[in-house]
């Protein structure tokens, strides 16, 4: 038997960043993370441990049909107070709770629950709104009551506490006041700053499926090596065995071995017999910050034999070359094209990205005025070396199809590219503006776009673009709802796009979300595309990172592992953010066949397994 039990956060209503120095003028909600369902587990029923860092794993969708208080565009941020989880009849995992906007109640859900729906307590559909009472509701409550063949429910109002049944959620019969409270919430130790829920049990079978997908994953061993060779036949040195490292969640991954070639050298391969020798497992290390000067936007492309490191700039596309992935962490910053000098020149060549197209490089970036409100996306086209200045044309804007641009009510950036199936895609983010003058913007959300591209004119669209996601959940609307900074990780059949949501001025609290679809998949249509509910990678999952995001990926040419290149901001000791800095870490690719993207050294090889035997069995 194993137990989950469901909270929401506690704590101050607007986030502090340790630091009062740190991003004046800018507030966020705590209530649009911390109040959304959380997850813990435990297998004695005391010692419970957190999900995903002990953030949300279900959040509320926002409705974008209304307006927000502020006056934006940019729909209600929804969240959850209260919830309850419970087994529908069929066995199925519910959950109800109160549905606020934000920190007020919800006038649109006045004296209703909302209900979910789960078969795993993984992933989440909106099942429905169930009303219990014209006035306001707070703690509902819900079990299955075989014996009535009913659900009992008990809910409160500032008249009392009231209990009924309901067979279907359609209504609710048999109301009375409650003068006892027969589901009691729970109270965990192991928990702080929390307001629980219940405790639910369920099997440890169920348990491990929702620690595949939620929990940490670390290394928990190493498969024992052997290899049998026959009298007078010598294996290669160079051909020895690589560790096999386990992990918690089933997953497994290669890595290589330093292997003790004196010790392999002594054994006799000309007689029977077993041998030993010693090795250890090869780590590759990337400090954080990787390079010792901030850096927003990194991304990183090989061509050539080269790898060039661009990032997000002032009036130049500028690169950190590299015979090595390591070495750019020295390199020298070559500019190889600067914007024309005008009053109305300003910082604002973002997020550039260097790729490859008919072997042609190519960077994706943006180009504005002084305000941030006037950038757009363009590209810059080599004719020749990139390292060279002469070789780069001037960037061109982005058009549709009849050659408009992408949006004329608006901003366009963080444009990346990449190649299915022998379809060109640009995806990139967009965002409206209500009202833009000197004096006031009035801004939608930021949203993530797609369209096909001419490959020898990427600057042209060849369909017109489609909207396929809205910053819909509290996770990615913190303190702005932004999406952006979209790039792919193909692993075999399955697409995976990470995409930045949440706060860009108030850096902390960047984070990455993913995009999934399949290479068989109709790519500019919406529903082709899943959009995970929770972050996957937030300044809980690895200390001192706060405010990760804004990525892209490389193969490690030595070994073919995927990396994961991105920016994230550390504090000094006193708390003061020092900015975005680089960092580099390897992609793990979980049991569940998703990208992990919180492995640390740590995590990826405990230090305990780093030292390892080889059984050599010599036969006749």
């Amino acid at each position: 038997m194993a137990y989950a039990v469901v909270y929401t956060r506690t704590g101050e209503d607007y986030y502090n960043s340790g630091n009062s120095e740190n991003y004046k003028g800018l507030i966020a909600k705590n209530c649009d993370v911390f109040h959304a369902v959380h997850l813990a587990l435990s297998y004695d029923g005391m010692n419970f441990i957190p999900m995903r860092n002990n953030t949300g794993i279900l959040f509320p969708k926002a409705e974008f049909s209304e307006e927000t208080p502020q006056g934006m565009i940019g729909g209600v941020t929804k969240t959850l107070r209260d919830p309850w989880a419970f087994r529908y009849q069929d066995g199925s995992f519910g959950i109800c709770a109160v549905r606020w906007n934000e920190n007020e109640p919800d006038p649109k859900t006045t004296g209703h629950t909302m209900l979910f729906q789960s078969e795993d307590f993984i992933r989440f559909r909106e099942a429905s709104f169930f009303k219990l009472s014209d006035e306001e509701i707070r703690h509902p409550r819900c079990q299955w009551d075989a014996g009535k063949n009913s659900y009992y429910m008990e809910w409160e109002t500032s008249l009392g506490t009231y209990s009924g049944y309901t067979k279907d959620f359609l209504d609710i019969e048999n109301v009375q006041i409650c003068r006892e409270t027969l589901l009691k919430a729970a109270d965990i130790d192991s928990i702080k700053e929390a307001d629980f829920g219940n405790v639910l049990e369920i099997s440890e079978k169920e348990a491990k499926k929702i620690e595949m997908y939620l929990g940490e994953i670390k290394n928990i061993g190493v498969k024992d090596i052997q290899i049998n060779v026959a009298a007078g036949e010598k294996p290669e040195f160079e051909n020895l065995p690589k560790a096999v490292c386990l992990y918690n969640d089933g997953s497994v991954h290669e890595k290589s071995v330093w292997w003790d070639k004196e010790a392999f050298e002594k054994i006799d391969f000309t007689k029977s017999g077993e041998y030993e020798i010693s090795g250890e497992i090869c780590q590759k290390h990337y400090p954080f910050p990787f390079l010792k000067t901030g850096m927003s936007d990194p991304c990183v492309c090989w061509y050539q034999g080269r790898f060039f490191l661009s990032a997000s700039g002032q009036r130049s596309v500028t690169f950190h070359i590299s015979d090595t992935l390591e070495g750019l962490a020295s390199a020298e910053p070559v500019n190889v094209y600067t914007m024309p000098e005008t009053d109305k020149t300003h910082a604002n060549m973002w997020a550039q990205e260097m790729h490859i197209i008919h072997g042609i490089p190519y960077v994706f970036t943006t180009v504005g005025e002084r305000e941030w409100y006037t950038v757009r996306s363009h590209i810059l086209r080599c004719n020749g070396n990139p390292e060279n200045p002469a070789d780069w044309e001037a960037p061109r804007l982005v058009v549709r199809p009849d050659g408009t641009e992408l949006q004329p009510e608006g901003i366009s950036l963080d444009m990346t590219y990449f190649c299915i199936n022998e379809i060109h895609y640009v995806m990139w983010s967009d965002r409206k503006f209500a009202e833009r003058s000197e004096k006031r913007v009035i801004a939608d959300s930021a949203d993530i776009y797609i369209a096909t591209i001419d490959p020898d004119r990427p600057w042209q669209l060849t369909s017109e673009p489609v909207c396929i996601l809205r910053p819909i959940y509290g996770w990615d609307r913190y303190e702005t709802e932004v999406d952006e900074g979209p790039y792919l990780l193909r692993h075999g059949e399955d697409l995976f796009v990470t995409i930045s949501g949440s706060s860009t001025g108030l850096a902390d609290l960047y984070c990455l979300g993913l995009l999934h679809a399949k290479q068989t998949d109709n790519l500019l249509l919406p529903k082709s595309w899943d959009w995970l509910p929770y972050p996957i990678l937030t300044k809980e999952s690895v200390a001192g990172e706060y405010g990760p995001g804004h990525n892209s990926f490389i193969k490690d040419p030595d070994n073919g592992d995927d990396l994961l290149i991105y920016h994230a901001v550390p504090h000094d000791k006193n708390g003061k953010t020092l900015g975005r800095h680089m960092g580099i870490r390897r992609v793990h690719w979980a049991a569940n066949g998703y990208p992990y993207l919180e492995m640390t050294e740590e995590r990826d090889l405990n230090p305990e397994f780093k030292k390892i035997n080889l059984k050599i069995i010599i036969h006749n």
